[in-house]
């Protein structure tokens, strides 16, 4: 009985903390809100990565990544973010192409399905992030806008750039191409440091450039509470927080990417943030210490 006791207690204080747990077999996911916006994070898969993706310089950067990864990988899980204010449903990224069916059961969670999503907020255009927009050709979100950073659109629709791609960056061209001609007139964009639509205030996009041209994370602020969904600022949270000057194989620019990842990171702990990530091991936020 007291066992019973003390479980349900543990319950109602991660209620009352704004953090609900998932159930057993269910997407993993943590909810809470922030002033007016509700939020929730949802852990699609758990998704290792290779630690040989690092780029540690220093012999106490090289000690750190074989201490923290004695198996070489990098243990993760993949999240995205759910967005509700009153008249407007988003999501922050889609996944894999590969993950529609963990998508649906996340959705399903929260009580939604695809068609009540009314905006997808993009925050680069890596395959893990813009694999779920489309399917067959066509839209994978029958009434989503999507909205993409306006530096990050322009850079993979540019032909100049597509010139000199290769490899997995012409995939990428390729993936906006196909989102864009999916999507036709649900298009838009919006400038990082601005909010990214007049449907979803106090959703602020941040600037973090450097993974890729445009790269942003998503901050939502009230009432002295700020929470920071940081996408990819880094992918490898047990080395790279104490660490930020190590980066990873798919930062594009990995010293721009180092330099906004120990800017973001001061002041996250400056501030007081409560954070978290598309590729980190937790899908609470956190606040660093």
């Amino acid at each position: 009985m007291w066992k019973q006791v003390v479980q349900l207690l543990g319950v109602v204080m991660m209620l009352a903390s704004g953090v609900v747990p998932a159930q057993a077999g269910e997407i993993s996911f943590n909810e809470f809100s922030v002033g007016e916006v509700n939020l929730r994070v949802m852990s699609l898969v758990q998704k290792d990565l290779n630690a040989s993706i690092l780029m540690p310089s220093t012999e106490e950067q090289k000690k750190a990544v074989a201490a923290a990864y004695p198996d070489g990988a990098i243990h993760n899980v993949l999240n995205v973010l759910l967005i509700r204010v009153p008249g407007a449903v988003a999501l922050v990224d889609t996944g894999y192409d590969w993950t529609d069916e963990q998508m649906d059961e996340a959705l399903r969670g929260a009580g939604l399905g695809r068609e009540d999503v009314t905006h997808i907020i993009i925050t680069h255009a890596h395959g893990d992030h813009v694999g779920g927009l489309v399917k067959d050709g066509k839209p994978a979100f029958s009434r989503a806008v999507v909205l993409f950073p306006e530096r990050e659109l322009t850079y993979w629709t540019s032909p100049e750039n597509r010139k000199s791609a290769s490899g997995g960056a012409l995939k990428i061209f390729d993936n906006v191409a196909n989102i864009a001609a999916a999507y036709k007139d649900r298009m838009g964009t919006f400038e990082a440091g601005e909010n990214v639509c007049a449907a979803l205030p106090g959703v602020l996009a941040m600037d973090e450039s450097g993974h890729t041209p445009g790269h942003v994370g998503i901050m939502v602020s009230a009432e002295g509470k700020t929470f920071v969904f940081w996408s990819d600022l880094l992918h490898a949270f047990d080395v790279q927080a104490a660490h930020p000057a190590v980066s990873a194989s798919f930062d594009m620019d990995p010293a721009a990417a180092a330099r906004v990842r120990e800017d973001m990171l001061n002041r996250a702990r400056k501030e007081g943030w409560q954070v978290t990530g598309s590729h980190v091991p937790f899908t609470g936020p956190r606040v660093l210490k």
